[in-house]
């Protein structure tokens, strides 16, 4: 898999977000329009869930000392992976209490979020990632990885030179080479036509 190659023409953006927001429900809103931009071209990509949670129930888990912060976090969460975001009383952001400076924390975005580092690149890497819930089952926008197309579509959702990838939903996923696929449709043909 690959990590998004435009990532850092972001930063900016991220950047401005931190410097010109000063509400927890404000700056969720523009961080989560901002993922949704980055990923569109990617769109069939889960986009992590972002919530507002209260400040104090990360004591001793993400701080260790009762912070002078405003009484809501927002936690950005996908897989494995929990950031939680809150605003001290000096004015400034705060990443799970490691982080105060806003390239420190967009950095430690960039580099932590696994929808930006999940990128397939074929179609078993797409079956991986919807398997693991980190791709929406949207096969009108799944990738193509290859320009060869194969002579019957019928439930196949991507492919590259090598293999395809078929199914009808998430629990019937399957991975076939070209020939064992092109031979799967002469069996099924064959049998069409002679009635059987």
């Amino acid at each position: 898999m690959k990590s998004i190659s435009n990532l850092e023409d972001y930063r900016t953006e991220f950047v401005h977000i931190f410097q010109s927001t000063d509400d927890v429900e404000i700056l969720l809103e523009n961080l989560k329009n901002l993922f949704l931009k980055i990923l569109q071209p990617y769109d069939c990509m889960v986009l992590p869930k972002f919530q507002i949670i209260s400040t104090g129930s990360l004591q001793f888990s993400v701080w260790y000392q009762d912070p002078d912060a405003i009484t809501e976090t927002l936690n950005i969460h996908q897989k494995k992976c929990d950031l939680y975001l809150w605003r001290c009383s000096d004015q400034k952001w705060y990443l799970d209490d490691l982080y105060d400076d806003i390239n420190e924390i967009v950095e430690q975005i960039f580099k932590n979020i696994p929808a930006f580092h999940l990128i397939p690149e074929n179609p078993k890497e797409v079956k991986a990632l919807l398997e693991n819930g980190l791709m929406d089952f949207k096969p009108e926008a799944f990738p193509k990885f290859s320009e060869k197309i194969p002579s019957d579509l019928n439930e196949v959702l991507t492919w590259d030179d090598r293999f395809l990838l078929v199914g009808t939903n998430i629990e019937n996923l399957k991975i076939y080479s070209w020939k064992e696929w092109d031979d799967l449709i002469e069996r099924e043909n064959y049998l069409k036509n002679n009635g059987e």
